[in-house]
């Protein structure tokens, strides 16, 4: 099976292509402009990578007329929400532009199967927790606006074009893949365990932004899923599409909620090393507590997590640690 996986060579889209590159019946086609990721894909055998952009309609239409791929997925995105708030053009270009490019070639080449990475960030302030994916969707700020514009598209495409496709809405992915290649190289991510890890291997102070939230120690509660769980959900996703016609989404998470401050315990905890931190004021954008259902993947894909908020930070941990992110 042809897999185009557009952002391939970021944090989760490589190790999709991890997984994917396992089986030699794969032809995995990466497809990255590296603005966030260094590529590392080219180790596998039955890939190809090809420099590019979401933004680039013509060569999105070259890429698919010349691999004809079964099933495209979709993870290129600008994501950083606190920027989202600052540079709203620049996101709604990159991210609903990219979408529309994407679903014009793949109507042009005939491609029917798209899995979609989106996110809780589409909930807004939820109304009651778990979320449900049947949840109003009301986002507070321009990322989780853009994501859930190219919801809206994906879901015109099928009724327009018929294109298929699964909408999984990530919640906090953390961790690496299992021989520690793949994973977040961006030394500047926000993202909380890659923060942790990085301030434990620097010996340098964690910076919290926000005490003042409405949740049991101030500080915000997220539901966190290890990015090998996570990319296991995708290739139950495409199998999935192989036998249903429609747009189905999934809310993507383990159905447990850490706060800030419970995350630095379990990584003083796993790790035995002690993690200095002051708060600072909040990031714009931030809602109190994130916390999926994920009832409906487990029934319908038969997915649910297998890896422990230990696991993520102990394989951030080794990663860093053997590419010297630090």
């Amino acid at each position: 099976m042809n897999f185009l996986l557009i952002g391939g060579a970021g944090y989760i889209g490589s190790n999709v292509a991890y997984l994917l590159a396992k089986s030699k019946n794969n032809k995995v086609i990466i497809y990255d402009n590296l603005s966030t990721s260094t590529n590392k894909t080219t180790i596998f055998k039955n890939s190809s990578f090809v420099l590019g952009s979401q933004l680039d309609y013509i060569k999105l239409d070259e890429i698919m007329k010349k691999y004809q791929p079964d099933v495209v997925m979709h993870f290129a995105a600008k994501i950083i929400v606190s920027e989202s708030v600052t540079q709203p053009l620049d996101y709604f270009e990159n991210n609903v532009v990219g979408m529309i490019n994407i679903l014009k070639a793949m109507q042009m080449n005939n491609v029917k199967r798209l899995i979609f990475s989106s996110t809780a960030a589409t909930y807004g302030n939820p109304k009651s927790i778990p979320i449900l994916e049947s949840d109003p969707t009301s986002p507070i700020n321009p990322y989780g606006a853009s994501k859930l514009s190219c919801e809206y598209l994906i879901k015109a495409s099928h009724q327009a074009y018929g294109i298929n496709s699964v909408i999984f809405r990530y919640f906090n992915v953390a961790g690496a893949s299992d021989d520690y290649n793949f994973g977040v190289y961006n030394k500047n991510s926000t993202l909380l365990i890659p923060r942790i890890v990085r301030s434990i291997l620097q010996e340098k102070s964690l910076s919290i932004f926000g005490n003042d939230y409405n949740t049991k120690d101030g500080t915000c509660i997220r539901d966190y899923v290890h990015v090998i769980d996570l990319a296991n959900a995708h290739l139950k996703g495409n199998d999935y599409l192989q036998r249903q016609k429609g747009v189905f989404t999934f809310n993507l998470g383990s159905n447990r909620g850490y706060s800030v401050l419970e995350c630095l315990q379990a990584a003083k905890e796993t790790l035995k090393k002690e993690i200095k931190y002051q708060f600072e004021k909040r990031r714009l954008g931030d809602p109190d507590v994130l916390i999926t259902s994920n009832q409906k993947i487990k029934e319908l894909l038969q997915w649910e997590p297998e890896k422990s908020l230990a696991d993520m930070i102990k394989s951030e941990y080794e990663f860093q640690k053997k590419h010297q992110l630090f």
